[in-house]
């Protein structure tokens, strides 16, 4: 049922527990685009190692080892198309590389790419991590998609780390 809400899912409980204050930190963005219902959410899902005091502490300026190291704190982002979980933070880099590495590598000279989905960006990020590419195309129906991840997600399409890269970072459509 595209009506009801991913966070209440039984998968999505099963993984992250059940949706309540201590789980989501923060509803990003939730609307309907001509396609799809699109989530964006972050949570600190319930395997993480940390607690929701040291996460609280981790936002204030109190000099605590929690404030001054808040990379080690930070929550998950999630991206949630009609109901299902699409991609995690945690999780995004080794499922795109596992995707997009094996078939560049086996083709012996990759020049021309076609993306079709892909709104993330992140299939985008790992293709042009091969230096034989000269062109891709990025094929997705969902315009409002792509700009939700642009606006919410930017880190996913982030290739201002790759040689060469005018270093804006995010993708073009």
């Amino acid at each position: 049922d595209s009506s009801m809400n991913p966070l209440d899912g039984e998968i999505t409980q099963d993984i992250y527990g059940p949706k309540d204050d201590s789980t989501i930190k923060k509803r990003v963005v939730s609307l309907k685009t001509k396609y799809q219902n699109v989530e964006i959410v972050e949570i600190l899902p319930k395997f993480h190692s940390i607690s929701h005091i040291s996460y609280v502490k981790s936002l204030s300026n109190d000099e605590s080892y929690e404030s001054l190291n808040k990379e080690l704190y930070r929550t998950d982002k999630q991206v949630f198309l009609d109901g299902d979980l699409q991609s995690s933070l945690y999780g995004e880099v080794p499922y795109h590389e596992a995707m997009v590495h094996p078939a560049m590598m086996t083709h012996p000279n990759p020049k021309r790419v076609a993306i079709i989905g892909g709104g993330e960006g992140a299939t985008l990020r790992e293709v042009l991590k091969h230096n034989t590419v000269e062109e891709v195309v990025m094929v997705d129906i969902d315009e409002e998609f792509i700009n939700l991840c642009r606006a919410h997600i930017p880190e996913w399409s982030d290739c201002s780390d790759l040689i060469g890269s005018s270093g804006g970072g995010g993708f073009g459509v």
